[in-house]
């Protein structure tokens, strides 16, 4: 037996043994009437309480509700202490018999998970404790109360008996707990106005019974502040003990109805969308779980990631979300799909489970139109960010070409038409000048050689991607051990995306990986190319830190690949691309 198990019949076994003893409590007072009918409604109200509560406590245990319903009912048994005989006993029960009020309350204030965060609540749950036990206090100090019934024991901690002072005392508690019980209800009404339909769905059974014995508390009250007939307060107590034996049942009613309805839910779920004219499936969802604030997302498993149905990119709720949560869709075995939803749900896993097994055919169907609208759309700004590297590219390359070789070629040809006008009058002068131009022609043509290697490297034309591997590597800094390469030539469009993807890749080893060394290999596995280039240096790269790995990520997508990058902390860095041949 687990340890929640042993601890909640424990907790079972207490209450039936205080159950009991209230019982023979009620049945031995010389002071109750009734005492027989009295003892077995308090027994049964009391083992309501903490039979349901302990359910609740079993189904969530980490919801806080099912200890606090459970709490209502320990504490509805110490009122059973008013019918002792003994003077003590009774002035203990008289001073805690309304505690269960306010354990009531506090159940109310954090339903539906059980804890109350507002520091106002607090406050209120507070006074709410202390005026349970103050409240009867005056009637303990300032009456006689065997004078009120000869068979009522005497209060032990009597100072006096003046009626007047029992009177001030005892309106101004009771118009305190009024104006608690009234602030109360504001918080609860005002709950349910902001509540959203599943909220509702799942308040109603606790709040509306709550909100009606709260209400019959208030009446009663108010009646004995303003010294109405006793018949009236009579009648709103009655009615306030039947809504308070109501409430556990109506949450375990709320309970039943649900799992009753998840059956004719997803029957007509599944009527539903076999229809021809049916709405979309986020609706069907919706109207599914009466939740208007559904959404549907779907699972990318080449990228891994979400997207809605129009293939934008989604972020799911975190786990400490206060109001919406979210439900992975299974379909076999494999992740295709969540169903974002409001919280509140969550209280009813099995339902939604049960719909989103129910949907699951439909979310791999709808995953693979959102995922072919999420390609669309990737290509669509990949070749749009690729425009627009290609318009900046061309910039730098007029900027270079007019800062760098265009200079020295005019220089170039200054040069010459000075040392042309001083070859017969000054040869030696004219010797010099020549010399100095062919110097500046060497710079001019390896400046051009380096532009015309960023545009397309020659080497890689004339010799293969190894040859041009092999010079990437001899320029690097850092040492690079190559793998061998493939045997074919892989197609030139290819060989083109691989040659910048480890060019860029030892560029950013040597300037940020502090790195011993490098490892670049490309190889063809399962119809693509495999580009890969790894590190041993201090990881932590970030793709969106620059612009070079986006360049690359568009370049390689432009031809249908993907480009992957692993770079823990303090591990190395990993970057892997894989090109359709």
């Amino acid at each position: 037996m687990s340890g929640l198990r042993r601890a909640l019949l424990l907790v079972a076994i207490e209450g039936l043994v205080v159950g009991l003893v209230a019982l023979a409590i009620t049945l031995s007072s010389d002071h109750v009437d009734a005492v027989v009918a009295n003892g077995v409604i308090g027994v049964f109200i009391g083992w309501s309480f903490i039979g349901v509560g302990l359910y609740a406590w079993w189904r969530r245990p980490e919801n806080r509700f099912g200890l606090l319903m459970t709490a209502v009912g320990f504490a509805w048994f110490l009122a059973a202490l008013v019918s002792a005989n003994a003077p003590w006993l009774f002035t203990l029960g008289v001073l805690v018999c309304n505690v269960y009020a306010a354990v009531f309350v506090h159940m109310l204030l954090a339903y539906p998970d059980g804890r109350v965060e507002e520091p106002r609540l607090r406050v209120v749950l507070g006074m709410a404790y202390a005026i349970s036990i103050l409240g009867p206090a005056p009637a303990l100090l300032f009456r006689d109360t065997a004078a009120l019934d000869p068979d009522f024991p005497d209060s032990v901690i009597q100072i006096t008996d003046d009626e007047t002072l029992y009177r001030i005392f005892d309106g101004l508690t009771s118009a305190i707990a009024v104006a608690l019980v009234g602030y109360v209800l504001y918080v609860l009404i005002g709950r349910w106005q902001r509540a959203t339909q599943p909220q509702r769905r799942a308040m109603a059974p606790i709040l509306w019974s709550g909100i009606a014995l709260l209400v019959l508390l208030a009446g009663s009250l108010t009646s004995q502040v303003a010294g109405g007939p006793d018949v009236v307060g009579n009648i709103f107590n009655l009615l306030g003990v039947v809504a308070f034996a109501l409430t556990p049942y109506g949450f375990l009613f709320g309970i039943a109805r649900s799992r009753v309805g998840r059956g004719g839910t997803v029957s007509d779920l599944l009527q539903r969308m076999g229809g021809e004219d049916r709405p979309s499936l986020r609706e069907l969802l919706a109207d599914a779980l009466r939740d208007r604030s559904l959404q549907v997302v779907y699972r990318l498993e080449d990228k891994q990631r979400w997207v809605d149905a129009n293939g934008r990119p989604v972020t799911l709720p975190e786990d400490d979300d206060p109001a919406r949560a979210w439900s992975p869709v299974e379909r076999d075995g494999r992740v295709v799909g969540a169903i974002v939803h409001d919280r509140v749900l969550c209280d009813d896993p099995e339902l939604v489970r049960t719909v989103a097994a129910a949907a699951g055919l439909a979310i791999e169907n709808e995953r693979l139109e959102a995922q072919l609208r999420a390609r669309v759309e990737e290509l669509r700004t990949s070749r749009a960010r690729l425009v627009a590297a290609g318009t900046a590219e061309r910039r730098r390359l007029e900027r270079n070409l007019h800062d760098g070789a265009q200079q020295r070629l005019v220089a170039l040809s200054l040069t010459m038409r000075l040392a042309q006008s001083k070859l017969r009058e000054h040869p030696d002068a004219a010797e010099k000048l020549m010399a100095g131009a062919q110097h500046e022609l060497s710079l001019a043509l390896e400046e051009l050689r380096e532009l015309a290697r960023g545009i397309h490297p020659a080497i890689l034309s004339d010799r293969g991607l190894p040859a041009a591997l092999e010079a990437l590597a001899g320029r690097s800094p850092v040492p690079v051990e190559l793998a061998p390469p493939p045997r074919e030539r892989l197609p030139a469009s290819v060989e083109a995306a691989a040659y910048f993807v480890v060019a860029e890749a030892l560029t950013n080893v040597a300037k940020y990986a502090n790195a011993s060394e490098a490892r670049v290999s490309v190889a063809r596995a399962n119809g693509h190319a495999v580009v890969e280039v790894a590190d041993d240096g201090v990881g932590g790269a970030d793709p969106a830190l620059g612009s070079g790995l986006r360049g690359l990520a568009d370049r390689v997508a432009a031809l249908d690949g993907r480009l992957e990058l692993q770079s823990p902390e303090g591990a190395g860095t990993v970057l892997r691309a894989e090109i359709p041949v």
